[in-house]
């Protein structure tokens, strides 16, 4: 975050703690972020043995809106997204594609510095793209299992407002990027010839995220997780 200017040494200590803090939890506000992003790319199509979807393209896409709030901080947040997403058939077994699209969040927290009520909004909007590749194989019956890689991208710009009594309020505009790789697995099931639906359950990955002017978070995933289960229906043409 900005560094600030016009205040005595010791009241500039006592706000960067606050902001440290308050950049810690932006760090793991945006990691939910890109996993919940990660999670949510459950889009291909069936029938992949038939060598008649080679050249086969598809459009789906995925709109979020959610809100939550951490009980060990007392922050909430409310999401939102919207990630158009288009995936071709290269050969009749693996698919390429990417979604493209934009996301916004505010977050607040109600806290103390130094036995005094403190308080900060954040409010991000991001860029977000994510190329991936997938291999399918048939089960039978029009059910097929896959295993996708993925590579989420995240660029974008918080703002935070914060009221530090008794030493007043402050706000600066700071600058982050995200990215992960993550290889998930899933079932896709062929209702006709134009429509599917699927599932994806749990992930293998690496997720980061990069405050320009803050410590960096990793996260490391591993295992299908039930918690993690998501769904996808999508449109298939030539």
């Amino acid at each position: 975050m900005a560094e600030i200017s016009g205040i005595s040494e010791s009241s500039r200590k006592c706000i960067n703690r606050f902001k440290s803090k308050i950049t810690k939890l932006l760090n793991l506000f945006s990691m939910k972020k890109l996993l919940f992003m990660s999670a949510v790319v459950a889009f291909s199509t069936a029938h992949a043995q038939s060598a008649g979807l080679e050249g086969t393209t598809y459009i789906t896409g995925q709109a979020m809106v959610s809100t939550s709030k951490d009980n060990n901080t007392g922050a909430t947040a409310t999401e939102f997204s919207v990630v158009p997403m288009m995936g071709h058939f290269i050969t009749p077994t693996v698919v390429i594609g990417a979604g493209l699209g934009y996301q916004g969040s505010t977050m607040s927290i109600d806290t103390d510095m130094l036995g005094f009520p403190a308080s900060a909004k954040l409010t991000s909007s991001a860029f977000v793209v994510m190329p991936f590749v997938r291999k399918y194989w048939d089960l039978g019956t029009k059910l097929y299992i896959f295993g996708q890689l993925d590579v989420p991208l995240e660029f974008g710009t918080v703002k935070t407002e914060a009221n530090a009594a008794p030493l007043g309020s402050f706000s600066s505009e700071d600058n982050y990027t995200a990215y992960g790789i993550n290889i998930r697995p899933g079932l896709d099931y062929m209702i006709n010839n134009n429509w599917t639906v699927e599932a994806t359950i749990g992930a293998i990955g690496y997720n980061s995220v990069n405050p320009k002017d803050g410590e960096s978070m990793d996260n490391f995933t591993f295992g299908v997780n039930l918690n993690q289960v998501t769904f996808g229906v999508k449109y298939l043409f030539k």
